[in-house]
């Protein structure tokens, strides 16, 4: 049977070419049968053409090929155990939101006590600020695909305040080489701090398709200011993914604030600071740069402040 099509068509072409010698209904229809023997008739052993990638191997396959498929699953287990122990640690529970822990209770913001947050890795003195915001971006990585699940609020970075807390400058410089690491290694490739435009409107610090509000908060800040550490020695990054502010139904931004009779969140959170002496700048429109309020300057309240050029790695940022 296996050879019966590969016969029907020999037949069929023989018939072809001695009906062929005679122009009639017999030839037309001899060349009929062989077309139809050629397209039509397919033998079962006959099998459609695949795309190289479906026959790629698996990467289970691919590892299989050394030898793996042998190994037992306890003994995977393990040692994909110990390696994540190497890179990943408890970002729940560290030393850096620890020491945040005053900032979180002091200030004035009306939901920063509940708020659930992930911490940086412990600082090590003997590595440089790259190397150390590296040790936690596996956690920062999880902490963006998992923070609208667990309903998180941010991520906190600890910068020591001796190099980097001393002055809005030296507060800058640190915020920027920080972001600096972390969009570098964005997933989606956006690297937002390589954008021509990161000091206009319209740009954002966006990492792995999350978009972030940054607020910093350093020893060089005196209580009357909004961003008063409450005397920690050290400086913190905080990045509130967008996500979190929707979740706790904090309206759009206003210039407009009901001062006597705070009606929405933002109403009640900046009257609870302005009533604590630290109010913070409202600007007469909500069309700005959002990077000129990560780092703020160290004047007052009035909104007329210079910029501190955070992202300007030439020196002459203020």
């Amino acid at each position: 049977m296996e050879k019966l099509p590969t016969v029907i068509r020999l037949l069929c072409g023989l018939y072809f070419v001695y009906a062929s010698f005679v122009w009639s209904v017999g030839s037309v229809l001899s060349l009929v049968l062989f077309a139809a023997s050629i397209f039509l008739i397919r033998s079962n052993q006959e099998e459609p053409v695949t795309s190289s990638h479906q026959n790629r191997p698996t990467p289970r396959q691919r590892v299989g090929n050394h030898g793996d498929e042998s190994i037992p699953k306890e003994v995977e287990d393990r040692y994909t155990n110990n390696i994540l122990g190497l890179v990943c640690y408890d970002a729940g529970s560290c030393n850096s939101l620890e020491k945040f822990a005053p900032v979180k209770e002091g200030t004035e913001c009306v939901f920063a006590k509940a708020s659930q947050l992930w911490g940086s890795a412990d600082w090590e003195g003997r590595l440089s600020l790259e190397e150390n915001i590296k040790r936690s971006l596996p956690m920062f990585l999880k902490f963006c695909a998992v923070q609208s699940y667990l309903s998180l609020d941010g991520f906190l970075f600890e910068l020591p305040g001796d190099e980097f807390g001393a002055s809005p400058r030296d507060l800058g410089n640190g915020v920027r080489r920080l972001l600096k690491v972390l969009s570098d290694a964005d997933p989606a490739g956006v690297r937002c701090m390589d954008k021509s435009y990161v000091s206009k409107r319209g740009w954002c610090f966006e990492f792995d398709r999350c978009t972030f509000f940054v607020t910093t908060f350093a020893p060089c800040y005196p209580d009357t200011h909004c961003r008063f550490n409450f005397s920690s020695k050290n400086s913190f990054v905080l990045l509130q993914p967008e996500d979190s502010f929707l979740r706790h139904n904090i309206s759009g931004d206003t210039p407009h604030t009901n001062w006597e009779d705070p009606r929405t969140v933002r109403d009640h959170i900046r009257a609870a600071y302005r009533r604590a002496g630290r109010p913070y700048s409202i600007r007469d429109t909500v069309i700005y740069p959002p990077a000129h309020d990560i780092v703020k300057p160290l004047g007052g309240a009035d909104g007329r402040d210079d910029v501190v050029a955070w992202w300007d790695d030439s020196g002459k940022s203020s």
